[in-house]
């Protein structure tokens, strides 16, 4: 029986746009929904016993993001990522997270600088339990708790599109995590540099973390052989 979405969102005092975006975002990025896939108001709507309006709204909010596309006389569909993009997307993250490293620097209270040490913590156990969902979901609510305390909205925003973004060409592709453990100490370094109150380390480490990120994320494409012949002009 598909659950009363209404229900939940009355439940949880959550709008309703809030869930179907979530549902649909999950969707996504786990690969349900694949590029090039529609998303058609009147089936979604039907299924999970709701109006077209917040349909078309969380499909709206969907295509802000990236995620989708609207093509003519096909509707709104799932976006193919190019690999080319995601690639200067982790430049352009690198160049935000200067910027929002060293603005937490200068925000985080220490009440939140000591939720970051038990995230850091939780990632950490993850990592022995070999637990990956455990430890991505960990490590994004690290970087949102960070993104967060900077206080700057616009660059909240335009860092969740390029994560989302991201994530959505790996779920189109065969890159996979790695390198979980050198990414808990990159975490460790930042927090420090955090507690230290200096900001500029701070933006330096958060640049360089992100950075290390794209690395890894080529490697596991080369690794895959996802990569194409001509990679090597790729940056």
């Amino acid at each position: 029986m598909t659950p009363d979405l209404r229900q939940e969102a009355t439940r949880e005092d959550r709008p309703l746009v809030d869930l179907l975006l979530q549902r649909l975002e999950h969707l996504i990025l786990e690969g349900n929904l694949k590029a090039g896939d529609r998303l058609k108001e009147k089936s979604l709507a039907a299924q999970w016993d709701v109006s077209r309006g917040p349909i078309r709204e969380a499909c709206r909010i969907l295509q802000e993001a990236g995620l989708v596309e609207v093509v003519p006389n096909r509707g709104v569909i799932v976006r193919r990522v190019n690999l080319q993009d995601v690639l200067h997307e982790y430049d352009v993250r690198a160049a935000l997270w200067r910027l929002g490293g060293r603005e937490a620097a200068r925000n985080l209270s220490h009440r939140q600088m000591d939720g970051l040490d038990r995230l850091i913590a939780k990632m950490e156990a993850a990592i022995g339990d070999n637990d990956i969902d455990a430890y991505c979901r960990l490590n994004a609510q690290f970087h949102d708790a960070i993104a967060s305390a900077t206080g700057n909205r616009p660059f909240i925003v335009l860092q969740r599109r390029l994560v989302l973004q991201s994530r959505l060409f790996r779920s189109q592709s065969l890159a996979t995590e790695s390198g979980f453990p050198e990414r808990n100490d990159d975490h460790r370094l930042m927090l420090e540099a955090f507690r230290k109150g200096d900001a500029e380390t701070a933006g330096a480490l958060s640049e360089e973390h992100v950075l290390r990120d794209k690395a890894r994320f080529i490697a596991s494409l080369e690794k895959s052989g996802a990569l194409p012949a001509n990679h090597d002009g790729l940056s």
